[in-house]
């Protein structure tokens, strides 16, 4: 027993070790000066694939037609893959609405890629403009978005731009739960940046150079893959040696709904654990070990105390160690997004989360999942 319990202290050890390391390499963007707008001139494809979204769809027209871009410099591309309700009839309505916005509406017809890729693809391919920005359909644009991606690009001459993206709290556990759970997905992407090892980015909030896309054939070899498009997109350029940031000016973030739902939840998640066995980056699988053995370790401690008090003891101290940590981490990444953290809440998911992260991962491991009303093997 004492050998599983030195064990769980080494885990512990490294996982704080890692969490704070990864964390300081925030600091450089809590004091960063961002580009003040300039001129705009770089012109956006801005792609949004969409299925069944009619509830979601007002909001983001709304957003969109609030853009304070000159228009004559974006166009909207929706690719509708064969839904049933009444996303045409709505994104027809904002066409109308909207004369002045470029708006085009395309079906995302059988290709060589699972639906979300080939409607990227697809979109990408009848594109006008320099650069690509994809997004969601179930989004929230901020009115300066298109601006500030202008100035960085001109500061940077960036061949991919990574945006942030938050969960809204609402008043389930379960919002919170998926608002705090993105929150640490965003610190670990951008720590990962700034120690030069870029491994996430979400195609909720991601902008690059149409050409280098064309060029870096992103889904080579990982065209049956559902999920994986902004990932394996951010490989491919790395690859490249293309120029790669991430935006963190928090006047560029994008905003997103929770799952309504535990199924729908966990059907989330399982699609964006399938991508992670295919990601060529021992750097990210290993961090997603550690952070397995981790709640694993707590899980297991909870059991075996009854066996072994030490197991006790070493709970609580996991437990408060890896709460002051994480929290103290997360929160600095609120700061840098200009969001409020709430402790008190951050408890609360604490104390579920090393049972839903195993949960996601095992479940992840084996059968096939749903997402839009159809199902994936992988």
């Amino acid at each position: 027993m004492m050998t599983w319990i030195l064990g769980f202290y080494l885990i512990l050890v490294l996982y704080l070790i890692y969490i704070i390391w990864m964390t300081l390499g925030l600091t450089r963007f809590l004091n960063q000066k961002h580009h003040k707008f300039k001129n705009p001139k770089t012109k956006f494809s801005i792609v949004i694939p969409m299925r069944n979204e009619s509830d979601n769809l007002p909001a983001l027209f709304r957003s969109i037609s609030e853009l304070s871009y000159p228009k004559a410099l974006f166009e909207i591309i929706l690719v509708d893959d064969d839904s049933q309700d009444d996303s045409w009839k709505l994104t027809r309505e904002f066409q109308t609405h909207y004369p002045d916005i470029k708006v085009y509406l395309i079906s995302n017809s059988e290709g060589n890629f699972t639906p979300k890729k080939n409607a990227i693809h697809k979109a990408i391919s009848i594109a006008s403009k320099t650069y690509i920005l994809t997004t969601d359909a179930d989004v929230l644009l901020p009115t300066h978005w298109l601006e500030i991606y202008d100035s960085t690009l001109q500061q940077t001459d960036a061949d991919l731009l990574a945006g942030g993206v938050v969960v809204a709290k609402r008043a389930s556990f379960l919002s919170h739960y998926q608002h705090f759970d993105m929150l640490s997905l965003q610190a670990f992407g951008l720590g990962s940046f700034a120690r030069n090892h870029p491994v996430i980015c979400n195609g909720a909030n991601l902008c690059y150079r149409k050409q280098a896309y064309l060029d870096a054939d992103v889904n080579l070899g990982k065209e049956k893959i559902a999920s994986g498009d902004d990932v394996f997109t951010l490989q491919s350029f790395k690859r490249k040696g293309y120029a790669i940031e991430y935006l963190s000016n928090p006047e560029s973030v994008v905003w997103t709904m929770a799952q309504e739902s535990f199924g729908e939840f966990w059907q989330q998640r399982r699609r964006w654990a399938r991508k992670t066995t295919s990601v060529d980056s021992w750097y990210m699988k290993g961090v997603g070990i550690l952070v397995t053995l981790m709640q694993l370790a707590l899980v297991l401690s909870m059991f075996l105390g009854f066996w072994n008090q030490a197991f006790f003891g070493f709970l609580v101290n996991a437990f408060v160690f890896k709460f002051v940590v994480d929290g103290w981490s997360l929160s600095r990444m609120a700061k840098i997004q200009n969001l409020s953290f709430c402790w008190m809440d951050f408890l609360k998911v604490s104390l579920v989360y090393p049972f839903f992260t195993l949960f996601f991962s095992l479940t992840s491991l084996y059968g096939k999942f749903e997402w839009k009303g159809r199902r994936f093997a992988k």
